[in-house]
């Protein structure tokens, strides 16, 4: 699946298109509510009659003045997670032959950004290489939010880190600290002409984005802000479980509704389905 923001070419590459059912995700809906909605968001985003919401875990590659930027890397292979069977010491899932089949070599990566550092975003920063974790992306730095890896080393340093996520860590982020291989990064870094990262906590502590903001066309890639199409009218739910660190809940509904307005940057784009 591929797309345009102007002249930057972007590639979708899905690791996971699986559905949840709608109401368990998303406690308090009022499917009523979405009626006037159905034309739009079904069956390519949920499907009202059955309660089922569609979902994806997925990269985006951006082909971007010259560079391949990476977003966003997935769940991995033969990775430790057995909190979640289903993402748990995984094998020939087929996401690098989509990646190549996107015409993206994995030696091409220039950059791989981390919006944030749940193991469903940086699965595929490394690969096991007799019995070590190695860059999956020979050639590229990787781009981690500052603030994002210091939070994460505060709650393992304090032992309120979920299990599942500091396995994740330890084999998907610091083995490329310890390479150095890793980019500390803030918001406001321009990755190119128009291109700025940009702060999004609430998720997680750290969260990034990328904002595309250039005369042919602007767009934001948000990560987990939000999860689905559903979320940019302004309901009363939000999703469930969310990891948002003990910070207001603001990302969703009033985020978008800033950026959705006449001037902001559309983020519809993103959502193609299955999803962002």
């Amino acid at each position: 699946m591929d797309f345009a923001i102007g002249d930057i070419e972007v590639a979708v590459i899905v690791g996971d298109d699986f559905s949840l059912p709608l109401r368990a995700f998303l406690p308090g809906l009022d499917l009523a509510a979405f009626e006037r909605d159905r034309e739009s968001i079904s069956p390519e985003f949920v499907d009202l009659d059955r309660d089922r919401l569609r979902c994806a875990i997925q990269s985006f590659v951006l082909k971007l003045d010259r560079r391949t930027i990476l977003v966003d890397a997935c769940i991995g292979e033969d990775k430790d997670r057995p909190e979640v069977p289903a993402w748990s010491r995984r094998s020939r899932t087929g996401w690098l032959d989509r990646l190549r089949a996107a015409g993206v070599a994995p030696e091409a990566v220039d950059l791989v950004f981390c919006t944030h550092l749940h193991v469903d975003h940086v699965g595929w920063n490394t690969i096991d290489v007799g019995g070590a974790w190695r860059p999956t992306f020979p050639n590229a730095r990787y781009l981690v939010g500052r603030r994002e890896l210091s939070d994460w080393q505060a709650r393992l340093a304090a032992g309120v880190a979920a299990p599942i996520h500091v396995r994740g860590l330890r084999d998907s982020v610091f083995p490329l600290v310890e390479a150095g291989r890793v980019d500390l990064v803030d918001e406001g870094l321009e990755l190119a002409a128009g291109a700025a990262l940009a702060f999004l906590p609430g998720h997680t502590a750290g969260q990034l984005g990328l904002r595309i903001d250039r005369p042919a066309g602007r767009a934001l890639f948000c990560a987990d802000v939000m999860h689905r199409p559903l979320q940019i009218a302004n309901r009363p739910f939000r999703p469930r479980p969310a990891a948002t660190h003990g910070l207001p809940r603001k990302h969703g509904s009033p985020f978008l509704r800033r950026r959705l307005r006449p001037g902001g940057w559309s983020s519809r784009r993103i959502f193609a389905a299955p999803d962002a």
